[in-house]
């Protein structure tokens, strides 16, 4: 039985004869089978054209394979470019920026002090869809945008959680690719939609139209495609015989940004949207995954796409197909021949169960999933991309009873902080000034005591409003806020005093906005007006947080302090 594999471009056709069931049951080893026929007779297999698929054939054909010279020529193609990436990847290969050093000649001398970063952009640049899984701290931003210059993309998408569009790829862009101009569409509805008609409308270049993730989101809207009429009355009411297909078409909750056409597409802390196993026909897919799929359909053929997470497959590696998936979605079209090939999968109680009895499932074959990947990922971490860099120090030293726990300083509770977190742990209420502080539930419980080591409090009555039906109702509700004295503050205090007169800066964080608040208050009494901290929490305006991670990295702003929420 001689199989027969040539290209159209675009997949691998195969010609497998019957052979009494023989061939059937070889055509469906290969992941990524489909059935193609004409005039509803069967005329050949269809398959992924990547490399995986090439050498799956051979494994399971042998010598009973013949592959046309269409098919080979494109092969040796694609073994040249995976042996590039791979001299890339290991660093054999001298790598030369031609459009970098030119268009942004900062950033050509930043990437070239850490080799890693040359080799990051260098190996986007040549593969051109995939995801970069460095650990955080290696500069994934700094290697995209070289990846984005050297390209020489225009029309550029990035999608980020919401505080990272600003402080990180707006202010990046500016200082390491001023070719680029950023957009940041963040506001009202009617300010975003303005800075993306600016975004169409600039005619610049090149230009980045900066998105927080949840705008990618689209509503997955089942269709039928039946003509209007009876016919998809009955239907709609589940009595139509005839068979057909209903179609899923996206409704976005941002329809301009899936209008547009992209060079370049950039989802950073992808794993937020991607990471899943769920296909763009699935009822369990989410709205988030729905719009990306989506958005990756307006790339222009041969454009950029760029998954970035320092976990881009959570800690199920069964996820990582949907982040390929949204990569190359012609290459990994098919969860369950993806899980069948990689993981094994067995027929459960309710369906398909993926590698049963593993809580998480591992690879059957390391070496065969490794290689299946490599064209795709490239993920490093700091310990073998850049030794060089200094660990993280941990100011302190392990509780004095746990030798072997966390590195910190260890205060002593006030007396007043240490009676109220006593009789919180033991009663669960606490009198406080202004009334009776109860802690209704355990979690409740464990959130007053982190709140009393860090300072006592009392309770100050404050007014809201509640919408019942459609009248407005205004009640009183006590709510705690801190007070000193406070342990964890005395000990700022003096910390920052010792430093006085230091360039260094500091930054200070906490769970609690009330603490910020009141941290920010000591310091101002403390250190004089001149020495105001900045404050960013949950109240602080995107535009506003940006202004202060600028003024805060200035070295010419004296001010030395900056207060976060984490």
């Amino acid at each position: 039985m001689i199989a027969t594999i040539t290209t159209d471009g675009k997949h691998i056709l195969a010609d497998i004869p019957y052979a009494g069931g023989a061939g059937r049951d070889k055509a469906h080893q290969i992941p990524g089978c489909q059935a193609v026929y004409k005039k509803e007779k069967f005329a050949y297999w269809r398959y992924p054209l990547t490399m995986d698929t090439c050498r799956t054939f051979r494994r399971v054909f042998g010598d009973e394979l013949r592959v046309t010279d269409l098919l080979s020529n494109w092969a040796r193609s694609a073994i040249r470019l995976e042996q590039e990436l791979d001299k890339v990847r290991s660093g054999d290969r001298s790598i030369t920026f031609s459009i970098i050093p030119v268009e942004a000649p900062d950033l050509q001398a930043a990437i070239s002090s850490r080799k890693y970063q040359q080799v990051g952009a260098c190996w986007m640049v040549g593969a051109g869809q995939g995801i970069l899984g460095d650990e955080p701290g290696l500069g994934k931003t700094l290697q995209t945008l070289a990846m984005l210059v050297e390209s020489d993309a225009r029309e550029i998408l990035v999608t980020c959680p919401r505080t990272a569009t600003r402080s990180v790829w707006a202010r990046e862009t500016n200082r390491w690719a001023p070719t680029i101009a950023p957009f940041v569409a963040q506001g009202s509805r009617a300010e975003r939609e303005q800075v993306i008609q600016a975004y169409t409308d600039y005619p610049g270049h090149r230009k980045m139209l900066i998105v927080n993730t949840e705008m990618v989101r689209a509503k997955r809207v089942e269709v039928c495609s039946l003509p209007p009429g009876e016919d998809r009355k009955l239907c709609a009411e589940g009595l139509s015989e005839k068979k057909h297909r209903h179609n899923f078409i996206p409704e976005p909750e941002w329809p301009s940004l899936h209008k547009l056409t992209w060079d370049a597409v950039i989802m950073d802390e992808s794993h937020r949207l991607l990471a899943s196993t769920a296909n763009i026909q699935s009822k369990r897919i989410t709205q988030g995954r729905f719009g990306a799929m989506h958005i990756r359909r307006r790339v222009r053929p041969g454009g950029i796409a760029f998954a970035l997470s320092g976990t881009p497959f959570r800690s199920n590696l069964t996820k990582a197909w949907g982040t390929l998936n949204w990569c190359r979605p012609d290459v990994w079209t098919s969860y369950w021949n993806f899980a069948g090939t990689h993981f094994g999968v067995s027929e459960g109680r309710f369906g398909h169960v993926v590698a049963e009895g593993a809580k998480v499932p591992k690879p059957l074959d390391d070496e065969q999933w490794a290689r299946a990947i490599a064209p795709y990922l490239l993920q490093r971490s700091k310990a073998v991309a850049a030794p060089d860099l200094p660990p993280i120090d941990y100011v302190g030293t392990p509780p004095p009873d746990n030798p072997d726990g966390l590195t910190g300083v260890w205060l002593d509770m006030d007396g007043q902080q240490l009676a109220a977190y006593r009789k919180m742990e033991s009663l669960a209420q606490v009198r406080l000034k202004g009334g009776v502080l109860t802690a209704a539930g355990v979690l409740a419980e464990i959130t007053r005591l982190r709140q009393f080591a860090i300072s006592t409090g009392r309770l100050d009555r404050v007014q809201k409003y509640m919408l019942v039906g459609d009248k407005g109702h205004v009640y009183d509700e006590l709510q705690f806020e801190p007070t000193l004295p406070s342990n964890k503050l005395e000990w700022i205090l003096q910390f920052l005093r010792e430093r006085e007169g230091y360039d260094s800066k500091v930054v200070i964080a906490s769970n609690f906005t009330q603490v910020i608040e009141l941290l920010g208050e000591a310091i101002y009494g403390e250190l004089g007006r001149d020495q105001i901290p900045f404050q960013i929490t949950g109240k602080t305006k995107d535009s506003e947080r940006a202004r202060i991670v600028e003024l805060f990295n200035d070295p010419n702003d004296d001010r030395k302090v900056c207060l976060l929420n984490t």
